[in-house]
């Protein structure tokens, strides 16, 4: 059931292509559908332009407002065309949802390249750079504007793997307090999102039932997250309900980073 509580809002948001419920929904694709189902006007911008046109046309059928835009988050030219469409379509911009991430699965600090570690970091913190950047002054010309940006659990805690994909992570939510205090004067709210272990299409190649079940006994609550356990904190922080809420890292991890872990 719609509440409208995004009624009259604009949203650009980007790595949200896996919108199609007939499929693995990624956060940043549920979150685009429930904006746009809670009243709202949505722009998807991604890489992979046939989930995205797909998600785009199942709704457009469903008669919600969507439009989709092939964005690469490392292309500066890309955020503006995306910005650009979202203004010539709907003549103001009120949240940026950036999701867009790479991984660095199964390598250390050894077998790590230079390009590897390189384009990790351009797809985290160049992207959620020239994003802020670019969505900026149309917020301002929409009164203000909420700006979540989907870091991650591994900004808090590190393991033997992963090391640039947990760094990137860690300077996103830094970058939001550092956005938030500059742009608090123009009424634009700049925040996080830290996910635990969710099953989506990002990470489904390296999640079986089996590996899924290992990690919920890691979970105080006891399972891995589904996109809906994710969406709920993105849609918070981009609606008025978080209206006095900026500069914050809102984790949805299941309570995996204030637990010591299983002692058996």
């Amino acid at each position: 059931m719609s509440s409208n509580r995004f009624d009259g809002k604009v949203a650009l948001v980007v790595g949200g292509a896996n919108a199609d419920e007939s499929r693995l929904l990624g956060f940043a694709g549920l979150s685009a559908l429930e904006i746009a189902r809670d009243g709202g006007k949505v722009v998807i911008g991604d890489i992979d332009d046939e989930a995205g046109n797909r998600s785009v046309k199942k709704m457009k059928d469903a008669g919600l407002t969507a439009d989709y835009v092939h964005m690469d988050v490392t292309s500066e030219s890309d955020w503006k065309s995306a910005v650009d469409l979202t203004n010539e379509l709907h003549g103001r911009l009120d949240i940026m949802i950036m999701a867009a991430g790479i991984p660095d699965r199964g390598v250390t600090l050894d077998t790590t390249g230079v390009d590897s570690w390189r384009r990790v970091m351009d797809v985290t913190n160049m992207g959620m750079f020239l994003g802020t950047r670019a969505v900026v002054d149309p917020m301002r010309n929409s009164g203000g504007g909420s700006i979540v940006l989907i870091s991650s659990m591994m900004a808090k805690v590190v393991r033997d793997q992963a090391n640039a994909y947990a760094t990137s992570r860690a300077g996103m939510t830094h970058f939001a307090r550092s956005a938030a205090v500059q742009y608090g004067s123009d009424n634009i709210r700049v925040n996080t999102v830290l996910p635990g272990w969710t099953l989506t299409p990002f990470t489904a190649g390296a999640f079986d039932d089996e590996w899924a079940d290992r990690l919920g006994k890691r979970v105080p609550l006891g399972r891995v997250a589904d996109a809906s356990d994710i969406a709920g904190p993105i849609l918070f922080l981009a609606s008025d309900e978080a209206k006095y809420v900026t500069g914050s890292e809102l984790l949805a991890d299941g309570g995996v980073t204030g637990w010591i872990g299983p002692m058996d």
